[in-house]
């Protein structure tokens, strides 16, 4: 990890799911069992995780919009685990040391599993999404 910088780039989204992503983070710490994701950089790691465990890789297309810089990422947590869902996605090791190619290959990740996401917080079991949220991840790791 110490070779591979991912300062100065920029993480894409579809533009389509910004509105996911602002709904979803937005307001978080005045209503956080609401709005459960304080950064996007949260929601987007979430999303991509979301996205290869369903193996929901939904190439972005030309419409995307940068949504926050990558030094965003937590290096200890967050970078490593690109990393391992780059992996999942292409097995070639060449492609884990370049930054760039990493995080194109979690963007498409994150494009496919927003939408697992989106549709589990607003329609999955429990009271509010944060609720509906935590029973998602605690059934998926049963």
């Amino acid at each position: 990890m110490r070779n591979l910088s991912f300062t100065n780039l920029r993480v894409f989204i579809d533009k389509s799911a910004h509105p996911i992503y602002t709904e979803l983070t937005s307001r978080a710490v005045d209503k956080a069992e609401e709005v459960p994701f304080i950064k996007m950089p949260d929601l987007f790691m979430v999303a991509a995780c979301a996205g290869a465990k369903y193996e929901r890789y939904k190439k972005l297309e030309q419409n995307k919009r940068d949504i926050f810089v990558a030094d965003a990422f937590d290096s200890k947590i967050q970078l490593p685990l690109l990393v391992a869902l780059a992996h999942k996605k292409n097995k070639d090791l060449e492609i884990l040391s370049d930054a760039k190619e990493i995080l194109s290959v979690c963007e498409n990740w994150a494009n496919g599993g927003i939408y697992i996401i989106h549709e589990q917080m607003l329609g999955g079991k429990g009271l509010r999404p944060l609720y509906k949220l935590v029973d998602f991840i605690l059934e998926e790791t049963k």
